[in-house]
């Protein structure tokens, strides 16, 4: 089980110094945004060694081999930095010790082996940082000593996706959609192997293994492939720009929820919004024709009623009694928070006069949350509840 933790956030803006080489430090660094130059002082001349970019570390070495900054880093733009503090460390190294250990330990062994020498490296792409993670994570999981294997469940089945996926997001750098455009891609180009089983019997859900025959040439053939699709012209990073209705929600303080209703009435632009051409059509091979042209939303116990848009859960005897007490003002602040299907039905249980005033000088619309109509809503929600008998 990965520990989930919330790792604070450092601005810097271009120009701004990081670190200076020589220094003493805990704290490593990972990119969430922006580019950081690693840099050292040479004959005294400011020397860039390596320019460094989203999903890369940096700074490891100080935290792992308790040494000094062998080089100084600078924001080349503006970056947000997820900063690795020891105890954030520890905490992730506790809960997963093998593999984030070795991750982290290789990623150092790579800073320092290089000594950051390339600048825009290729190996600074955010589909390379999930492929050197990927190749770190599955390494400590084909070392795993025998007695501990029969610990792990379904071991000879491949490291599991969810475990990769949960190493990954712990350090709060890429989306879950990002991650399985990373391993569509990398499936496609036969680099490794994904198998499937139910989890358990009755449960739709595939527990997803991975598995990579000869991982010692896993990143050479990788990055091999991947110079030759650059060179080829195809934008493979452009692929993990993606996130889904849950990462931008999250990343907006928003729920999923709200992302969807959102959509549905249209207040998100129709190109922010993409299906995946090949999965979707595979999708829809069970689906009958009906399931594209009717929308059955999923019925709410009558206590679990909230918000405006909840009135269509309510049948139309009871609704129609409940407005009675409603004057025109309150029964259009409601109108103004609902969808066409609940101005629909509310228009069904009032009189006619008030229906057509409404047709004709329809209000403006207002948010569910607004404070009149939340107000409304509750007024309304009590007095169905009273004549249903529901405390």
């Amino acid at each position: 089980m990965i520990v989930r933790t919330a790792p604070s956030i450092r601005t810097y803006h271009k120009g701004k110094i990081i670190f200076n080489e020589g220094q003493e430090s805990k704290i490593a660094y990972m990119i969430k945004s922006g580019t950081v130059d690693i840099f050292k002082m040479i004959d005294k001349k400011k020397t860039v060694m390596g320019t460094l970019r989203r999903g890369d570390i940096f700074g490891e070495m100080s935290l792992l081999a308790n040494q000094k900054r062998t080089a100084s880093a600078e924001a080349a733009s503006f970056c947000e930095l997820v900063v690795l503090t020891e105890e954030m460390m520890n905490k992730l190294l506790k809960a997963s010790p093998a593999t984030v250990t070795k991750m982290l330990e290789l990623l150092a062994k790579r800073v320092a082996a290089t000594d950051l020498k390339t600048g825009g490296s290729e190996q600074n792409d955010s589909f390379l940082a999930l492929a050197t993670i990927l190749n770190l994570a599955y390494r400590e999981f084909a070392y795993t000593p025998s007695d501990k294997q029969r610990e792990i469940e379904n071991y000879k089945m491949g490291l599991s996706v969810k475990s990769y996926t949960e190493t990954v997001k712990s350090l709060s750098v890429f989306s879950n959609l990002e991650i399985e455009s990373f391993l569509e891609t990398v499936f496609k180009l036969r680099l490794i192997e994904i198998k499937s089983i139910k989890k358990g019997d009755k449960s739709a859900f595939l527990e997803r293994y991975i598995s990579i025959k000869n991982f010692e040439q896993f990143m050479p053939n990788l990055r091999c492939l991947y110079k030759q699709m650059r060179e080829l012209g195809a934008n493979v990073d452009q692929r993990m720009n993606f996130m889904s209705f849950t990462d931008l929600a999250r990343r907006t303080g928003s729920t999923p929820e709200l992302i969807y209703k959102k959509v549905i009435k249209e207040e998100m632009p129709e190109n922010l919004l993409f299906f995946n051409r090949e999965k979707a059509m595979e999708w829809r091979k069970d689906k009958d024709s009906d399931f594209f042209k009717k929308f059955r939303r999923p019925r709410k116990a009558l206590e679990d009623l909230e918000s405006a848009e909840d009135i269509i859960f309510i049948d139309n005897p009871t609704l129609t009694k409940a407005l009675e007490g409603f004057n025109y003002y309150k029964i259009s602040v409601l109108y103004s928070a609902l969808d066409q299907q609940g101005r629909d039905k509310l228009k069904r249980n009032i009189g006619k006069k008030v229906a057509q005033i409404l047709l004709r000088e329809p209000p403006a619309d207002r948010d569910p949350n607004d404070h009149e109509v939340l107000e409304c809503c509750d007024e309304l929600l009590d007095i169905v509840r009273k004549l249903k008998g529901v405390k």
